[in-house]
C-alpha cells in the first residue's frame, strides 16, 4: 500500500487519528519515511496495512501522548501498529534491526495483526472470541463487562420468548449458554 503523509500537529489531530484507525494501520514515526527503503519494502510486503507517517517531526508533547496510548515511551525510531482505535504494539526499530533486516520487520508486523484466539475463547458452549460475543473490548473494566453480560442474559433469556414457540425458546437457550460460557471464560482468563 502507498505511504501517505498525515498532519499530526495537535493533540486533537493525534486523538482523532488514533480513534479513527479502524483498519490495520502502521504509523512510522519518521517524517522522512517516504525516503526509507525499509519502509517501502515493508509497506509493499504488508499490503493489507495502511501505512502513514507524520508530515513533520512529532513534538515531544505529541510523542508523550502517543506513548500514553501505547503505555510505553516512544522514540523517533518507532513503528506504531494500530487497529480499532487502539495501539496494538510498538516496534522499536533499533531493537529488531528493522532498518537492516526488513524481512524480520515484515514478519513481526504480519504477526501483530493476526487475529488472536485467546485462551478465554476455548470455553465450553461457544466458539470464537468471548469479548466479541459479549460486545465488549479486552480493555473494558470488569464492571463494564459484567454490566453487558447481565444485559445480554436478560435480553436472551428463554423465558422471555417462551410464548413465541419452542424453536425460539431453544435458540434463546443456546444463546444464553454461549453468553454464560463467554463470561465465565473472560473471568477465568482475568484471574491469571
Amino acid at each position: 500500500m502507498e505511504l501517505e503523509s498525515i498532519e499530526l500537529g495537535t493533540i486533537e489531530e493525534l486523538y482523532t487519528f488514533v480513534e479513527s484507525s479502524i483498519e490495520q494501520t502502521a504509523l512510522v514515526l519518521d517524517h522522512d519515511a517516504l525516503y526509507r527503503p525499509w519502509v517501502r519494502l515493508s509497506s509493499s510486503s504488508c499490503s493489507q496495512v495502511r501505512w502513514v507517517y507524520p508530515a513533520k517531526p512529532l513534538s515531544e508533547m505529541l510523542l508523550q501522548h502517543l506513548g500514553n496510548f501505547a503505555h510505553t515511551a516512544l522514540s523517533e525510531k518507532t513503528l506504531v501498529l494500530l487497529e480499532r482505535g487502539r495501539v496494538l504494539t510498538v516496534i522499536d526499530l533499533e531493537a529488531v534491526d528493522g532498518r537492516s533486516q526488513p524481512h524480520r520487520l515484515t514478519a513481526i508486523i504480519e504477526n501483530a495483526f493476526k487475529p488472536r484466539r485467546t485462551k478465554a475463547s476455548m470455553g465450553r458452549g461457544f466458539s470464537g472470541d468471548p469479548f466479541v460475543l459479549l460486545g465488549v473490548s479486552e480493555t473494558d473494566s470488569d464492571e463494564v463487562i459484567a454490566k453487558k453480560y447481565k444485559q445480554l442474559v436478560l435480553e436472551y433469556h428463554p423465558d422471555r420468548v417462551a410464548h413465541l414457540g419452542q424453536e425460539l425458546k431453544d435458540l434463546a437457550a443456546k444463546k444464553t449458554t454461549e453468553i454464560n460460557a463467554a463470561f465465565a471464560a473472560i473471568k477465568k482468563a482475568r484471574k491469571r
